[in-house]
Formats: C-alpha cells, sequence, structure tokens
C-alpha cells in the first residue's frame, strides 16, 4: 500500500547506514502515515534499532532519504530533529536517576520559553500519567521498571513531538506493564500523535498498529496494513531465516 505524500509524516528511501564498515540498513524504504501506529517487527540483529537511531539522527545515514512531513532531514543532528519535533524513546527507558521525576519532566522542556508552559505541560503529564504525579518528589532511580518506561514516555511528551519513536517500549517489563505502556501508546494515537515502535513482543505491537513494516537482514520484507500482513506473510518462516 503506498499512501500519498500528504498523509505521510515520516518516510525513508533507499536508506543505508551501518556501524564502522558494517552495513547494517540495505536501503530501506519505509513508511509512516500521520496520527497513526506503525511498527517494525523482525529477528533480532534484523537492524530495526538501528533503523529508528538512523533515522532520529543517532547513527550516521551513508545514503538515502528520510523525510519529515516531505522535507529531507538525513544527515542532520539528533538535537536539530527533537526540535523539528522527531522524538525517540531509546531502549533502557533512559531517565535522570539522581534527579526527581519532576526534574526529569523539567529537564525535557527546553524548548518551551515560557514557565507558565512548562508548568501547564508538567500538569498534563501528570493527568496522562497518574503514576508520575503520586511520585513527583521520588529520584526516578528509585522507580519501578514500568515507572521508569512511563516517565521516559512523559519527557518525550513534554517536547510536543510530530513523530514518537519508541524502542522495545515493552523491553524487562511484567505483563501487567506492557499493557499499562501500549493502553499509554494507543492513548497517544488517539490524540492524532504519529508513532513508530520497534518491538520485540509481536502480538502486542501488531495489536496496537494499523501498519506494518517486516525487516530481515536490514532489507524489507513486507511493508503495508497489519491484517494484509498476517494474510500474506509466513512470519515464523521469516523469523527463522533472520536468526538462521
Amino acid at each position: 500500500m503506498n499512501e500519498a505524500l500528504d498523509h505521510v509524516m515520516l518516510r525513508t528511501r533507499g536508506l543505508v547506514s551501518g556501524y564502522g564498515r558494517l552495513e547494517t540498513l540495505h536501503g530501506v524504504d519505509v513508511d509512516v502515515p500521520a496520527g497513526g501506529v506503525t511498527t517494525i517487527i523482525g529477528p533480532n540483529g534484523s537492524g530495526k534499532s538501528t533503523f529508528l537511531k538512523t533515522v532520529a539522527g543517532l547513527v550516521r545515514t551513508w545514503r538515502g532519504e528520510t523525510l519529515l512531513a516531505g522535507e529531507d532531514v538525513a544527515g542532520e543532528p539528533a538535537h536539530a530533529l527533537v526540535r523539528r519535533g522527531m522524538c525517540l524513546v531509546p531502549q533502557g527507558r533512559v531517565v535522570f536517576p539522581l534527579l526527581t521525576v519532576e526534574e526529569n519532566l523539567r529537564m525535557c522542556a527546553f524548548t518551551v520559553s515560557s514557565a507558565s508552559m512548562v508548568r501547564e505541560r508538567i500538569a498534563q503529564a501528570y493527568e496522562f500519567l497518574p503514576v508520575l504525579a503520586d511520585r513527583r518528589r521520588q529520584p526516578a532511580g528509585t522507580l519501578s521498571g514500568g515507572e521508569q518506561a512511563m516517565l521516559a514516555i512523559a519527557k518525550v511528551i513534554m517536547l510536543r513531538p510530530r513523530v514518537l519513536l519508541l524502542d522495545e517500549p515493552s523491553l524487562g517489563l511484567s505483563p501487567k506493564m506492557i499493557d499499562l505502556v501500549y493502553e499509554k501508546v494507543r492513548a497517544l494515537a488517539g490524540q492524532g500523535l504519529t508513532t513508530l515502535i520497534v518491538e520485540q513482543n509481536v502480538r502486542k505491537a501488531l495489536a496496537v498498529a494499523g501498519r506494518a513494516v517486516v525487516l530481515v537482514l536490514g532489507t524489507v520484507r513486507y511493508a503495508g496494513p497489519v491484517d494484509q500482513m498476517k494474510a500474506e506473510v509466513d512470519l515464523g518462516r521469516l523469523f527463522v531465516e533472520g536468526e538462521g
């Protein structure tokens, strides 16, 4: 399925990147429709996280285009892309462990010049994630893994992104917390936030996404609607092939 460019918030064409001399992505084409949830799935080592890091400006683009709202931003540094509205929640739920929950949120308000607007965004974060309000004066490093995951998402939401990139949001979480994370992802999508998820928990990712990309050994094997993928793609075979 090829959406018109007007309806695609994030698009890559012929994206090539890697580490050192090792090419990891081999000409990857991905479309992320505006306001929807897209998931990238595939076996370990297929380049999923590398794709997110490349799009987010953390890994250098060797060749190809990354279009954000139709503008090529390939090669721009991560901080510039954040200001453009492309924000990544990386693996590991990165928080500032010695700072309180509220101090963590304030650290991510650097794009906001008004103190009243900062307070308003923090209040909205607490409304969206009430567990953080209860922990606002608690050092982030003392939170549970699930609470840190919530805080990592809230920090990015403070930036009001146009595109939210989530790298393995369920990693290391209990089933209950995974359900909560995906409940919030679904809620953000309902508010119109364009979201791209890389995930090993295929069942959860496909339950929330409207579009899927199957990445195997740095190449796209499928890109299209989730329902169509379920009918056309033998995921078991592709995962075995990619890990073999």
